[in-house]
């Protein structure tokens, strides 16, 4: 006869399958939907069927215009991911693009159904010993460090083929940065919770360890030439500082305890003492470095948690998202100064609060800008092209190569479509006064009515005593009129 450990086993493992069922029945609604309005999502849009899924896409920043400039070809770097580790590689690829998309004249935009590789070309590959995890170029984009799986660093020098292998960490690593504006020295951090800074010419051995953190290492990010953030498994949030390190001093300038395990964090490209954060909570929060205790606001959107943020450098004030609900999205921090309520945690789902503002924190984040959602499967990585605004791409679990331009408004349709939304919000708005209108004078109207009921509960109360009294009288003088009647009867016999 079966445990009741193994019968609570089994259920345990039918509800987390049914659960996966409905999240790929969810996903594959959300994939029609966003396939019937990709033409009023993107200028252009094209997806390449890979061999193998890929972990890694990163843009390099040349490019080239070639057919009479009426294309342009950009390079990529991508890896392949699949079971026999030997086959894993990390691959040099061209693709060829309108040249619309650097603002020459050219030949329209590619069809967005239907899946091409005619124009998309392997040029060079490098073999990697196990999958690649992380990968970072070098502010130059003349070498490409890659992490992977068996704890190397792997360097490839893109114009010469050289490759050095940077051998300290026994584990994993998923944690790669340059120094800010240097070709020379980076950092790396793995899932022996330590991080290693390196120089580039040195491959024998780190010149600096910090071993602060107490789990893997998730992310790192500089601020600049001297700052550096991490975060990691341990729930912590840690500042170094390179010229402290120098003179011995490992320990961190800064550690902030998290609720939640944060994955990834990148600082400003402009702002060195401005950072954001995504983690397990579903939430991208954002912090100034000067009062690192407290975001000073959450961005809400994902449905799943955050494994990647990056900074759009063409623009400063766009931040993009990454998750695990196959959804990448876009934040608008210019509206960061509009009126929004944070969604209800389940902590205080129960707590008194009116309707008004239940419905006022399910309203979308005024500072959602755009969602990518062209993947059916776990989104890998995702890259933004370094020299040609507003392009982007995407690999993921479903073997899919995604490149994009979000559809670009012009500025009056811009205007319309805030004045349409301010409109929408504000007959919203009307709708829920109204409600609440509707809701108080039917409030009054029970109260009353209820006034009403309890005045003439009192009222037949008040008959009823009136009646009793009367009865009671009347049986009264009833019975004087009988003893009298026997007064009589007695005298008449004496």
């Amino acid at each position: 006869m079966p445990s009741s450990s193994t019968n609570e086993w089994a259920k345990a493992e039918k509800e987390i399958a049914q659960d996966q069922q409905l999240q790929a029945k969810i996903t594959n609604e959300e994939f029609k939907i966003w396939k019937k309005t990709v033409p009023l999502l993107y200028d252009f849009i094209h997806t390449f069927a890979l061999d193998h899924p890929s972990t890694i896409v990163r843009w390099l920043p040349k490019y080239q215009l070639v057919d009479n400039d009426t294309n342009v070809e950009v390079q990529l770097l991508l890896s392949s991911n699949t079971i026999n580790s030997p086959e894993n590689s990390l691959e040099l690829a061209s693709v060829t693009l309108p040249s619309t998309l650097v603002g020459k004249e050219g030949n329209g935009v590619l069809p967005a159904d239907g899946i091409d590789t005619s124009n998309f070309k392997r040029l060079t590959k490098w073999k990697q010993n196990s999958v690649t995890n992380a990968l970072k170029l070098s502010p130059d984009g003349s070498i490409a460090l890659s992490f992977n799986g068996d704890g190397i660093i792997r360097g490839c020098n893109l114009t010469s083929d050289k490759v050095v292998d940077y051998k300290y960490h026994k584990q994993p690593g998923f944690a790669l940065e340059w120094i800010s504006n240097n070709n020379e020295k980076f950092l790396s951090g793995a899932n022996d919770s330590q991080i290693a800074l390196w120089q580039l010419e040195k491959p024998s051995t780190p010149i600096q360890l910090f071993k602060s953190h107490h789990g893997a290492i998730n992310d790192i990010s500089t601020s600049n030439a001297n700052i550096f953030g991490s975060v990691s498994d341990d729930s912590t949030t840690q500042f170094h500082d390179l010229r402290v390190a120098s003179v011995g001093d490992i320990n961190p300038v800064i550690k902030q305890e998290n609720k939640f395990i944060q994955n990834c964090i990148q600082f400003h490209p402009q702002i060195n003492t401005f950072y954001a954060t995504g983690g397990k909570d579903n939430v991208v929060s954002l912090y100034d470095l000067r009062n690192y205790k407290i975001p000073f606001r959450k961005l809400f959107g994902h449905n799943a948690s955050i494994r990647q943020l990056e900074w759009d450098t063409f623009n400063p004030s766009t931040l993009v998202s990454c998750g695990l609900d196959s959804r990448i999205l876009f934040w608008n921090l210019d509206n960061l100064e509009e009126d929004y309520t944070y969604p209800e945690t389940s902590a205080t789902a129960n707590s008194e609060t009116s309707k008004r503002k239940t419905q006022q924190s399910s309203k979308p984040d005024p500072c959602l800008k755009y969602v990518h959602g062209g993947h059916v499967g776990r989104i890998n990585d995702f890259t933004i092209h370094p020299k040609i605004p507003n392009l982007f791409a995407s690999v993921g679990d479903d073997r899919l190569l995604e490149i994009w331009e979000p559809k670009t408004l012009l500025v009056e349709e811009e205007d319309e479509e805030e004045e349409e939304e301010q409109a929408q919000e504000k007959e919203q708005e009307q709708e829920e006064e109204q409600e609440e209108a509707e809701g108080e004078e039917r409030k009054e109207e029970e109260s009353e009515q209820r006034k009403e009921d309890e005045k003439g509960e009192e009222k037949e109360k008040e008959k009823s005593s009136e009646a009793e009294v009367e009865a009671g009288a009347g049986k009264s003088s009833k019975d004087d009129d009988n003893d009298a009647s026997s007064s009589k009867d007695v005298e008449m016999k004496d």
